[in-house]
Formats: C-alpha cells, sequence, structure tokens
C-alpha cells in the first residue's frame, strides 16, 4: 500500500473515489469534508460498535450497521459498506452465528479506513 497524499491515492486503500466524488455532486472539496467527517465518525464509532457487540445489544449494533453502511458508501468504501450491509442483515434474519463470525473483521475494515483517512488529513496540512 502506497501513501495517502491525495484523495486519489486512497483507491489504493479500496475506496472508489470516484463513487464518492460522484455522490458529493462531482465536487472533490465536498468530498474532502465528507471524508473528514468520516474521519471524526469512525474515530467515536469504532469503540462504540464494539461495545454494541460486546453487550450483545444487537439491536442497536444493527442501527450502527445501517449507519455504517450508508455512510461508507458516501465515501466509496464499498468493501465496508457491503460488509456494514451483511452484518445488518444478518442481526435482522436473526443470524447471530454470521454476526460473531464476521463482527472483528467489521471492526478492522472500520480501522483500515480510519487510518487511510487519518494519514491523508496528516499529508494534506
Amino acid at each position: 500500500m502506497g501513501a495517502v497524499h491525495t484523495i486519489y491515492d486512497l483507491s489504493a486503500r479500496g475506496f472508489d473515489v470516484e463513487e464518492g466524488i460522484a455522490v458529493c455532486a462531482g465536487d472533490e472539496e465536498i468530498y474532502l469534508e465528507v471524508l473528514e467527517a468520516a474521519l471524526d465518525e469512525g474515530r467515536e464509532k469504532i469503540p462504540f460498535i464494539r461495545e454494541c457487540y460486546e453487550r450483545k445489544d444487537f439491536e442497536r449494533y444493527c442501527i450502527e450497521m445501517h449507519g455504517l453502511k450508508n455512510a461508507m458508501k458516501s465515501v466509496g468504501a464499498m468493501g465496508l459498506s457491503e460488509a456494514a450491509r451483511e452484518q445488518e442483515f444478518a442481526v435482522k434474519e436473526d443470524n447471530l452465528q454470521l454476526v460473531e463470525a464476521k463482527a472483528e473483521d467489521i471492526l478492522i475494515q472500520y480501522r483500515n479506513v480510519v487510518a487511510a483517512l487519518e494519514e491523508l488529513f496528516r499529508n494534506l496540512k
């Protein structure tokens, strides 16, 4: 994985940058603002999602997966968006075995997204 100096470098970290920009009306500055908001939210949400999972609060976990699915789609982190969708529907279908099998992977993917965004904003300064 290469260094993340521009939004386009996020492609090497699994982001669909073109999709993210498209969601932001084709405006790179708006995309940067959405990425920064996703970074701030991720720093808060990762421990909260872990807490929901560990407490077996699957109702709240499902809500968090729904939000994560949409938030990651808006920044072009399509892999994480799809993984969150899978988790959301696993809870809705009461497939807790799948939830338990994939919960840690979701958190790892989310940490990787946050780390890429941290690197981007650190290098933009």
